[in-house]
């Protein structure tokens, strides 16, 4: 049987006695628990982590901050805006957050190594493909990525390390009871093929991300939650 969605917490940046943050994100991503990713196949037992992919968590009063760390294996697929490609069949790593009121409905974003960006709004109410519904390019407003890798000289597939930092306006996500619903994803595709999970969907056949009902709590800490 399969292990439940886990809990995971968000670290907040510091505060000064004015509620200012004096430090910045980058400071606080130093600081911040990184959480390793699970095989999602669950082919290497459920408890089985990632060594090659980990995520942090960072918030603010304004803004959610994921933070996406890879080990790789080159030559990575990655191609261009120019391809017409969505960037879920690259190397790339996947973000789903849900709506407040129904975890069901999400956003979806990915992003691969050159910073091509996919977004749609998927409601999936059975968990299945079959009857969901999905809304591509739907803009999130506020939306920012940042991809890099190491060498910096070299190209994205020759990379050997890459991360990836998205942040997006919390004010839509986030519940009364402090925490937001959704998953985090990445698929290696270097010399061979990985599928990694915060919370792992186990579908493989074909592999499938899309499984509200894994999606996991990611929790705001006490001071950053909304008052009622």
């Amino acid at each position: 049987m399969a292990s439940p969605p886990g809990t995971f917490a968000f670290t907040s940046r510091e505060l000064g006695e004015a509620g200012e943050a004096v430090e910045t994100v980058e400071e606080a991503f130093d600081r911040a628990f990184r959480f390793p990713l699970r095989d999602n196949s669950g082919a290497r037992g459920q408890d089985a982590t990632s060594t090659s992919t980990s995520i942090a968590l960072v918030c603010d009063r304004e803004r959610l901050h994921f933070l996406f760390e890879m080990a790789c294996e080159p030559p990575l697929l990655v191609r261009t805006a120019e391809d017409r490609v969505p960037p879920f069949l690259d190397e790339c790593v996947e973000l789903f957050l849900a709506t407040p009121d129904d975890a069901t409905r999400y956003h979806e974003i990915v992003v691969n190594p050159r910073g091509v960006l996919y977004t749609a709004f998927v409601v999936n109410p059975d968990d299945s493909r079959a009857t969901w519904r999905v809304t591509p390019g739907v803009p999130i407003e506020g939306l920012q990525i940042a991809p890099r890798g190491e060498p910096e000289a070299a190209r994205p597939s020759e990379w050997e390390r890459w991360s990836c930092r998205i942040s997006l306006p919390r004010r839509t996500l986030e519940s009364p009871d402090g925490a937001l619903r959704g998953n985090l994803f990445r698929i290696g595709r270097g010399r061979s093929t990985r599928f990694e999970a915060l919370s792992p969907t186990f579908r493989t056949d074909p592999p499938d991300f899309h499984v509200p009902s894994r999606f996991a709590r990611l929790v705001l800490p006490e001071r950053e939650r909304p008052r009622c």
